[in-house]
C-alpha cells in the first residue's frame, strides 16, 4: 500500500470539499461533482482497509482453500 493511497484520499477529500464550497454558492452542477468524488473516497478508503486487514493477517493467518470437490 504505502502512502500514495492516503496522498490520493487528501486530494480527494480536497476536490470533494471544492466541488462542495461551489455547490454551497449556488453552482447547482458541482453537486454531482461533490458526489462523485466522494464516492471515489469511499472506494479508495475500502481498498486500504482491505490492504491493511491482509497485511494485518499476514501468511501465517491465511488457510489453503481445498481444492473443489
Amino acid at each position: 500500500m504505502g502512502v500514495e493511497k492516503y496522498d490520493e484520499l487528501a486530494r480527494l477529500v480536497q476536490e470533494a470539499r471544492l466541488n462542495y464550497e461551489e455547490f454551497a454558492a449556488g453552482k447547482k452542477v458541482a453537486a454531482i461533482r461533490a458526489r462523485q468524488a466522494l464516492q471515489q473516497i469511499k472506494r479508495v478508503s475500502q481498498e486500504c482497509r482491505i490492504e491493511i486487514q491482509q497485511i494485518k493477517k499476514g501468511p501465517e493467518e491465511q488457510k489453503p482453500t481445498a481444492p473443489p470437490a
